[in-house]
C-alpha cells in the first residue's frame, strides 16, 4: 500500500509539508497518470524527506502529493491518515 504525504504550495512559491498522510488512493488505470490524476504537474523537491511531488496546477497556490519513502522520516504518527479507496 502507498502513502502519500499532502504538500501546499502558496502564490509567492512557498512550499510546505503538511501533516497529513493519504493511503489507500483509488486508482484508475485508465488515467494516464492512474492513482496521481489530476495531481499530474511533477516537481523535484529539495530539503524534503521526499524527492519528488506532483502538483494539481502547475503554477501559483496549489495542492500537491508526494509518495512517501519507505527510508525517509516519517510524519509523526498522531498525524491524520485519510484513506481515498
Amino acid at each position: 500500500m502507498f502513502k502519500y504525504v499532502v504538500y501546499i504550495r502558496t502564490k509567492e512559491g512557498y512550499i510546505e509539508r503538511m501533516n497529513n498522510i493519504i493511503s489507500n488512493l483509488a486508482c484508475d488505470t485508465k488515467e494516464t497518470y492512474g492513482s496521481l490524476a489530476p495531481y499530474v504537474y511533477e516537481e523535484e523537491l529539495v530539503g524534503f524527506p521526499e524527492s519528488v511531488v506532483h502538483w494539481e496546477k502547475s503554477t501559483g497556490p496549489s495542492v500537491g502529493l508526494a509518495l512517501i519513502n519507505p527510508s525517509s522520516p516519517s510524519v509523526d504518527s498522531n498525524s491524520p491518515t485519510l484513506s481515498m479507496g
